[in-house]
């Protein structure tokens, strides 16, 4: 029994030193068309990484001080998406009309949330927030199609990976708050089936080496921790789902980079 609580101590004692989620800041020098899809990659992840801080705060979680970050992730957020947007329309052909509607449309849906997330953490307000998310990342995916060559879309196949996991602990803590999620259990079995099948793809890729097929069957065991909290009757705690989604991001994120030094 002494060692058992000596093991928790030390788990808990590991989650308050673990550093909390930043923006990524838009590359100064050399930005070429890849670090720029891949930021706007991390347009799409990081949403979910703002989100995910707005629910620890309306479940009343002090871990890793989800205010304090997010009140600055949100400075951050708006200059890099100026930015990403800019750049793609400077880039984008006069022909791409979609494309550059998509990236202001992906703007206005940030502008919207951007409000809601300056503001105090509502249960009306959080389906609203990830709706619009999920809506912006559809939009900036479909404002980088004309661009993307089939390197670039391993790029983002790898966001979407990465995003399932923060997709399956928003959701149970949206709950853990007493939101009703519609179709809950739907759309995690979906989820869940949509990162398997994301995983095989990327598996199979010629962008991989040595390191980032090991870094992929990690990703897949870590991953099992999801689907056994999803079908769990146990009541987890915010702060390990918040840990084991973060830990799951900076997985991905190594695959992403030895993606992106091979990507044409």
């Amino acid at each position: 029994m002494k060692t058992l609580t000596q093991t928790f101590l030390i788990f808990f004692l590991l989650l308050e030193v673990l550093p909390a989620f930043k923006i990524d800041p838009y590359p100064i020098k050399n930005v070429s068309l890849t670090e720029v899809f891949s930021m706007n990659c991390l347009q799409m992840t990081q949403s979910q990484q703002m989100l995910k801080a707005y629910v620890m705060i309306g479940v009343k979680s002090k871990f890793q001080d989800p205010q304090k970050h997010l009140t600055q992730a949100i400075i951050d957020y708006d200059k890099r998406m100026y930015l990403v947007r800019e750049y793609f329309h400077s880039h984008l052909n006069s022909s791409d009309i979609e494309a550059k509607a998509s990236f202001d449309k992906a703007l206005e849906l940030w502008k919207i949330n951007k409000k809601m997330l300056e503001t105090s953490p509502t249960k009306e307000n959080v389906l609203l927030i990830q709706k619009n998310f999920l809506e912006m990342i559809n939009k900036l995916l479909e404002g980088t199609a004309p661009l993307a060559t089939a390197d670039l879309e391993l790029i983002s196949l790898t966001g979407k990976l990465c995003r399932k996991p923060m997709e399956v602990t928003i959701d149970y803590l949206i709950r853990m708050w007493g939101v009703e999620v519609k179709e809950y259990e739907k759309h995690i079995e979906n989820t869940i089936a949509e990162y398997h099948i994301n995983l095989k793809k990327l598996s199979k890729n010629k962008l991989n080496n040595e390191e980032s097929q090991k870094l992929l069957i990690k990703a897949k065991n870590e991953f099992k921790f999801f689907e056994f909290m999803y079908r769990s009757k146990t009541k987890f705690i915010p702060s390990l789902l918040s840990k084991k989604a973060d830990d799951n991001f900076l997985i991905i994120r190594k695959i992403k980079q030895i993606y992106k030094k091979q990507a044409h």
